[in-house]
Order: structure tokens, then C-alpha cells, then sequence
């Protein structure tokens, strides 16, 4: 005989639909107007329920509590969205697309600002002194008698002029260039594509009969096998 696996649902990972997130109050007021919806399920937004799956098991009021473990995905029908849980519901947007390329490199900063010109070059020495004017001329000779005395010897010529200053020294080396700008920020992750909207369900088809049944729960697959 062929073994069926079924899901066992208060542990199956992919849960049934929400109503909506309420509050305890919200739903023990549910359960006073009868008749309830057998099935309508919501998620317990406070209280000892927090977190928790809870929904009618029949007309007359009657809840039941599952407590999600890690992993639980379910769509919530107020908000149209899907929630998955890892220590609380948060909002399940799909996998994560790919990272996008990394944005062009950004433009080459500025060329720094020029180096100061470099101290003037030392002055050039002073020229050397003019020569000794010539020696003013001998006195004439006197009259034939007694020799008369020597003339005196003429001034000393003036100081010859100065030389000119020497060349200012040659400008000092432009300073270096300035470093390069930094590069530009890397461009932003790609938008993560949206979520495929969700088929539709197709209708149920009809109750076969019922037969024999011998059903073992299977722990590992977290199912019940049955044979039949």
C-alpha cells in the first residue's frame, strides 16, 4: 500500500493565512459574537499570547493557540503582506536581489595649490675699488740758483665708484602637486525586485471516500504518514 505524507499543521512552516495582527481583547470580543468563523485565524499582538497563531476550532467560540517556531511564513490577508518569524513576525519582502555594479569611479580632485616661490637668491658681492688716480705732475724746474724744493706730491685720486649689485638669484622650484581627490562613493545596492503576486487557488475538489486508515507520526519530517 502507498504511504501519504501529511503536514502536521501546528508545526508546518508554511501556515495558512492571517486575518490580521490583533490584540487579546480583540479577539476574546471575536468570540462573543456567534456564530464564529470555524477557522479564522489571527495573530495575538500582546499578552502571555504574543506572537502566537490563534483561531476558532468551531461556531461557538472555542480557540486554539499555536506557538511559532523559527522559520513560520504566513500572508496576512489586512495588509497584504507576507510575515515570516525568527524570534518575532517581521515583514517578509522575498530574497534579496542580487547587489548591483559598483558606481563610476568619481571625478580627480583639484591640483593643489602652487608652492610657495622659494627666498631670494643672496646679493652679489660688491665690485672691487676703482684704481689710484695718476700722480699729480712735477713742479717746474727753478731758476738756476739754488735747486728749489720739491714739489709736493698731487692728491690721491677718488675712490673709484662701487659695482653694481649682482642678479637676484633664480626663483625657487614650484612646490608639488597636491594628492589626488578621493574616489567617489560606491553607487547604491539595486532595489530588490518585488514579489511575484500569489496564484490563484484552484477549487477543492470533491471528499473521496473514506478508507482504512493506519497513520504513524513521523517526528524527522514533522508529518503524519498514513497508509492506505
Amino acid at each position: 500500500m502507498p504511504d501519504y505524507r501529511i503536514a502536521v499543521m501546528d508545526e508546518f512552516p508554511f501556515q495558512p493565512n492571517v486575518k490580521d495582527f490583533i490584540t487579546q481583547a480583540a479577539f476574546d470580543a471575536l468570540a462573543l459574537i456567534l456564530p464564529t468563523v470555524k477557522g479564522a485565524r489571527y495573530i495575538i499582538t500582546d499578552g502571555t499570547n504574543l506572537d502566537k497563531i490563534a483561531y476558532f476550532t468551531d461556531v461557538a467560540g472555542a480557540k486554539f493557540y499555536l506557538v511559532p517556531t523559527e522559520g513560520w511564513l504566513v500572508f496576512d490577508e489586512d495588509s497584504n503582506k507576507y510575515y515570516k518569524f525568527i524570534t518575532s513576525w517581521t515583514e517578509y519582502i522575498g530574497q534579496a536581489g542580487p547587489t548591483g555594479p559598483i558606481g563610476p569611479t568619481g571625478p580627480i580632485g583639484p591640483t593643489g595649490a602652487t608652492g610657495a616661490t622659494g627666498p631670494q637668491g643672496i646679493t652679489g658681492p660688491i665690485g672691487p675699488t676703482g684704481p689710484i688716480g695718476p700722480t699729480g705732475p712735477i713742479g717746474p724746474t727753478g731758476a738756476t740758483g739754488a735747486t728749489g724744493p720739491q714739489g709736493i706730491t698731487g692728491p690721491i685720486g677718488p675712490t673709484g665708484p662701487i659695482g653694481p649689485t649682482g642678479p637676484i638669484g633664480p626663483t625657487g622650484p614650484i612646490g608639488p602637486t597636491g594628492p589626488i581627490g578621493p574616489t567617489g562613493p560606491i553607487g547604491p545596492t539595486g532595489a530588490t525586485g518585488a514579489t511575484g503576486p500569489q496564484g490563484i487557488t484552484g477549487p477543492t475538489g470533491p471528499t473521496g471516500p473514506t478508507g482504512p486508515l493506519n497513520q504513524i507520526y513521523d517526528s524527522a519530517y514533522r508529518c503524519i504518514i498514513i497508509s492506505l
